[in-house]
């Protein structure tokens, strides 16, 4: 049995890699990171890998990732040779068709800026995490929220959210919609609370704050 996973920036940045539900079963079952072997491409020179079966994560792959000058996109398939114990992976790059930029005619034209909002300075809606972050930094005061970090690994950031004058630590993920979060694999434990432009994620198990339905209470007060 084989399965595929794409690398993503920060499975890239990080060296890991992360599974799949529908494939959590072709992995160890534990309360705590376990090792498993790993066979990498065509070589038979077994490696020890650590996977997190909370976070479902495989760890240890960095070296594999430089080897293969891997890039965001590309993938790795994984065949299972024993059950539960023995892995093999293979670097298999991006589809050449992908890679290739899209050619626009003169006339075609990218969407820079989301519908006018005209709030606080900024005057259209964001259309991805970074206008997300930029907008949230105007209403996290109105939200009684204090960041005092922002990281490249998740989650984005962590700070303070205070509620009758005392301070509680939190952490918070940046997405342009909340369904991102998932689409992204990123764990459901871990993360206090989602801050996105447009939740559209019914299922979520975070918390979650709408900058969009937000931006429009605070405009009408």
């Amino acid at each position: 049995m084989s399965l595929r996973c794409t690398i993503t920036r920060k499975t890239l940045e990080l060296g890991f890699l992360y599974i799949l539900k529908e494939n959590v079963p072709l992995f160890p079952s534990a309360d705590v990171p376990v090792k498993i072997i790993a066979l990498f491409d065509e070589d038979d020179k077994e490696i020890e890998l650590t996977y997190n079966p909370k976070y479902r994560r495989v760890h240890g792959l960095a070296a594999f990732y430089r080897k293969h000058d891997a890039q965001i996109g590309d993938f790795v398939e994984i065949d299972v040779l024993e059950h539960l114990r023995k892995y093999r992976f293979r670097f298999k790059r991006r589809p050449v068709e992908e890679m290739q930029p899209t050619i626009r005619k003169p006339y075609e034209t990218v969407p820079l800026v989301g519908p006018p909002i005209n709030f606080r300075g900024l005057i259209y809606a964001p259309i991805n995490e970074n206008g997300v972050i930029f907008l949230f930094s105007k209403v996290a005061e109105d939200l009684g929220i204090t960041i005092e970090g922002i990281q490249v690994r998740f989650p984005d950031a962590f700070g303070k959210r205070y509620e009758r004058d005392k301070g509680y630590p939190i952490t918070i993920e940046f997405e342009h919609k909340s369904s991102d979060y998932e689409r992204h694999g990123h764990p459901k434990e871990g993360c206090d609370l989602i801050v996105c432009w447009e939740h559209d994620w019914k299922e979520c198990p975070i918390q979650v704050i709408e900058l969009k339905s937000l931006v429009k209470e605070l405009s009408s007060k």
